[in-house]
Order: C-alpha cells, then sequence, then structure tokens
C-alpha cells in the first residue's frame, strides 16, 4: 500500500502575500540575506507602488491575478512577509509599461511606430 508523504507547512513568513507562493526568501530559508534573490534586485518606489497606472496594469493583462486592491491593502499594513520574484517582475513590467506609455520622449509616427 502507497504511503503519503506528509504535506510540507510553510510559515506565513515563507508565502508570498500577493501570490500565496513560495516567496523564496533565504532568510527564512535559513541563509544569510547577501544569498537572498532580492538583494539583486531593485524594487519600485513607493510613490510608484500607489500610482493609479500599477492599479490598473495589475488587474488586466499579463499581470491579472494580481489584485491591486490587495496590492494597496498590504502597503498600508506591515510588512510580515517578502513577495516573490515573480510578482516584483510583473510589478515592474506593469511599471515600465506605464512609464513608456506616459513618456514625453516617446514620439509616435501613426503607423504604429515610436521614436525615441
Amino acid at each position: 500500500m502507497p504511503q503519503h508523504l506528509p504535506e510540507h507547512q510553510f510559515d506565513t513568513a515563507q508565502i508570498c502575500p500577493l501570490c500565496q507562493g513560495a516567496n523564496q526568501c533565504a532568510m527564512t530559508l535559513g541563509a544569510e540575506i547577501s544569498h537572498c534573490w532580492c538583494t539583486k534586485q531593485t524594487f519600485p518606489k513607493l510613490t510608484q507602488l500607489l500610482s493609479g497606472d500599477l492599479a490598473v496594469g495589475l488587474s488586466t493583462g499579463d499581470a491579472a491575478g494580481l489584485s491591486a486592491d490587495k496590492l494597496a491593502q498590504l502597503l498600508s499594513l506591515p510588512a510580515t512577509a517578502c513577495i516573490c520574484e515573480t510578482c516584483l517582475s510583473r510589478i515592474k513590467r506593469v511599471l515600465d509599461t506605464s512609464e513608456d506609455k506616459n513618456s514625453p520622449s516617446g514620439l509616435g509616427d501613426g503607423l504604429g511606430y515610436e521614436v525615441k
């Protein structure tokens, strides 16, 4: 008769508060912060996170599933866990898209091409 493996229980600090996946934080896994993925990343400024463009971008497109309401709620509370690298990438992608769209340095030629 096959034996069932026990389900691994994650500590709250190991769960990304946005997607509920594993955040892979080195410190929660017993390693030094210098070994964490987050030390090799740049994070958006709080003002960017609170922007309306991010809220719109998170509710549509390839970032769908990341709730803008959930992000706003989390930003208003003390941090209890790190976000994961995937959620950070999605947030940065949404912010990059909204900055490109609002950039005064871009000039469209009307044919779908943009000159910068």
